[in-house]
């Protein structure tokens, strides 16, 4: 039976892709929701992504004709990256939600396009949010809202309420100082811990902690509660990085700025369904040098990794780990001029997006023309750059002829993949294996050992796993 001792029925800490599903989900439960997010805007890590998600059973492929099940799309995970046993009810979790996940995104005002194929995938399952990540976070805040939940920002949770073992709310500091929250159930779903220096300290190799992250604000917040609750923590040594990217752009690109209006955003729609491939690819291209990685295949071709003092990286897909231990963690991906004609047309692309298109050299000079940097010789590009021109020669020394220099470029830490162990639903457990009562946790709170690695993964796991903890939550929480 309720009593009337809480000041809600669930509280979710965290306001990102991870936390607004489960609030939306404990809402349509009829439970009365608090989300407290420490930032004064909602800027998750799913506003930096490009906005692919995976998924199978879908509306839009059941349009297109696609037969999949989620046994498939759990099976093919597996050909990404091998997993544990104990992670198989959480492959599951994800592959037999994930399309329900999609369905309920459209009903509520975002626009997909797909899905497109991508290996290793056996059929389509790439959804492309239009015209990116951010739009996801605008759309559930808006949803949340409209079911009643109170949004409470500059609120950061800094320790659970725990009374004989049951979690009852949570503490947190705003501008009044200390506030305290009680609640029925708490889901934990502020993100990984990618920005924590202890966390990093304590689990990660020298290179992963040295890197830099690409959320500056995943600092661990929820982690650290679940450890004050006793929750079994599951491979938090496991990371995605130190990879390189390209320094973002002073400002975002005009196509992920769109206006938030869902009448603009399914025009865009279709607009690009029916645009001839050059237009499509012209556009998808102004995302794909925003913010992205540079190709392996670069690498593989010939161009080389400089630090920020011109002295040689390495040329390989592990140059990443490499740069994170030199200096700032920043370089430059060096070639010449017949390194980048050849990256002019498929199969020599720089970037690229899951299902949407390339970016070729010429791409990034005309969209990211404060990337590409041209030396007439190795000295000359010494000189332009600030390099020691002798290092900077012997790293180049394989190079002839006029020289590029791509960057500034950085060793980055996209994401942690360790968390607190759940179950099925949802629910955090503790070093035994046994559920701790009141406690939920979504994303990378509760990715419990799954290792998400392919394209659209992550994005599928913040918002599924969201939905099934926010749904948990708020029926435990009006059952007691």
């Amino acid at each position: 039976m309720r009593n009337n001792e809480s000041d809600c029925d669930v509280v979710v800490v965290g306001a990102g892709g991870a936390g607004l599903a489960p609030a939306g989900a404990a809402a349509e439960k009829n439970a009365r929701v608090v989300v407290i997010e420490k930032l004064l805007h909602l800027t998750g890590t799913t506003s930096w992504s490009v906005g692919s998600i995976a998924a199978a059973g879908t509306r839009l492929q059941r349009e297109a004709g696609i037969f999949d099940t989620p046994e498939a799309f759990a099976e093919d995970m597996l050909l990404a990256h091998p997993q544990s046993e104990d992670t198989q009810h959480l492959r599951l979790m994800l592959s037999r939600n994930s399309g329900a996940t999609i369905d309920w995104l459209e009903r509520i005002g975002v626009v997909f396009l797909g899905p497109f194929p991508e290996p290793p995938n056996r059929v389509p399952r790439m959804h492309n949010a239009i015209p990116a990540g951010r739009i996801y976070l605008q759309v559930m805040a808006g949803e949340a809202r409209r079911l009643g939940v109170e949004l409470r920002q500059s609120a950061r949770a800094t320790e659970l309420i725990i009374e004989s073992g049951e979690v009852h709310g949570v503490r947190y500091q705003s501008e009044g100082g200390v506030q305290v929250l009680r609640a029925r159930s708490v889901v934990l779903a502020s993100g990984d811990y990618s920005a924590s220096a202890e966390l990093r300290a304590q689990h990660l190799s020298r290179a992963a902690a040295a890197a830099i992250p690409i959320n500056a604000n995943s600092t661990g917040d929820g982690h650290q509660m679940a450890l004050q609750a006793g929750a079994g923590m599951k491979r938090m040594d496991a990371v995605f990085g130190p990879q390189l990217r390209f320094v973002a752009a002073a400002s975002p690109p005009w196509i992920a700025s769109l206006p938030d209006w869902r009448w603009v955003r399914r025009f865009g729609a279709a607009f690009i369904r029916h645009a001839p491939p050059a237009l499509l690819g012209m556009l998808a291209k102004q995302l794909l040098v925003a913010h992205m990685s540079p190709s392996d295949i670069l690498f593989e071709a010939g161009a080389v990794l400089v630090d920020a003092g011109g002295d040689s990286v390495g040329a390989s897909s592990k140059a990443g780990e490499a740069l994170a231990l030199r200096p700032g963690a920043t370089g430059f991906v060096v070639g010449d001029a017949a390194l980048a004609a050849r990256f002019s047309r498929y199969p020599y692309f720089m970037s690229t997006a899951p299902g949407i298109a390339f970016a070729y050299f010429r791409d990034y000079e005309r969209g990211r023309p404060d990337l590409v940097h041209w030396g007439s010789d190795a000295k000359a590009m010494a000189a332009q750059l600030g390099f020691d021109a002798s290092r900077f020669a012997q790293a180049t020394k394989h190079l002839s002829g006029r020289l590029f220099a791509l960057g500034p470029c950085q060793a980055m830490l996209t994401v942690t993949e360790g968390g607190a162990a759940i179950d099925a639903r949802g629910c955090v457990l503790d070093t035994t294996g046994k559920p701790i009562s009141g406690l939920y946790a979504a994303g990378g709170n509760g990715q419990s050992g799954l290792l998400l690695k392919g394209h659209g993964l992550h994005l599928a796991w913040a918002m599924t796993s969201g939905r099934v903890a926010g749904a948990s939550a708020g029926a435990d929480a009006l059952a007691r």
